[in-house]
C-alpha cells in the first residue's frame, strides 16, 4: 500500500475511532437523542449515515457491489448501539479491501444511485472517491462531537 492510500485510510480510521468514543460517552438513549433544532440528527443515526455513505461510495459506486441503501432514513435510525459498534467495525474493514480494489482495478459502477453529492459520478477518479469518504467521515466526527457537547452541558 503506498503512503497516500495509508495516510487516507490512517484518517478515515481515527473519524471512526472518535465516532465510538463519542457513541461511547453518551447514555444509551443519549446516543439517540437529537438537538432542539429543525434538521438536527442523533449521534447514533449519524453514525449509521457513515456507515451506509461509505458502504455506497467504496463498496456500491467503488466495487459494484449491490450493497442496499435507502439514505433518507439513514437519519432516523435507532438501534442498538453494540449492533452499530460491529458494523462500523464491520465498514472500516471493507474500507481497507474496498480502497485497494478501487485503486487497482478502478470505479466499477459510475451508473450507481444512492447519493446526493453534486459530482459527476461519470468523472470522479478513485482518488477523488477515497477523499470523499474521509471528507464525510471527518465532518460527521465534528458534528457527532458538537452535538455530544451540547446534550451534554
Amino acid at each position: 500500500m503506498d503512503s497516500w492510500t495509508a495516510a487516507a485510510l490512517d484518517t478515515a480510521d481515527s473519524c471512526w475511532t472518535g465516532m465510538v468514543a463519542v457513541l461511547e460517552e453518551l447514555t444509551d438513549s443519549g446516543v439517540h437523542r437529537r438537538l432542539p433544532v429543525d434538521g438536527s440528527n442523533s449521534p447514533y443515526a449519524v453514525a449509521h449515515h457513515c456507515v451506509e455513505m461509505t458502504r455506497w461510495w467504496l463498496g456500491t459506486f467503488g466495487c459494484g457491489m449491490a450493497l442496499p441503501r435507502d439514505r433518507a432514513a439513514e437519519f432516523d435510525a435507532t438501534g442498538s448501539v453494540l449492533e452499530l459498534f460491529a458494523r462500523i467495525r464491520s465498514t472500516r474493514a471493507d474500507m481497507i479491501t474496498w480502497t485497494e480494489l478501487i485503486l487497482r482495478d478502478g470505479i466499477a459502477a459510475r451508473d450507481a444511485t444512492g447519493t446526493t453529492a453534486r459530482v459527476d459520478l461519470a468523472t470522479v477518479s478513485p482518488q477523488w472517491v477515497i477523499l470523499h469518504v474521509v471528507h464525510e467521515l471527518a465532518q460527521h466526527l465534528g458534528q457527532m462531537q458538537v452535538t455530544r457537547d451540547v446534550l451534554r452541558a
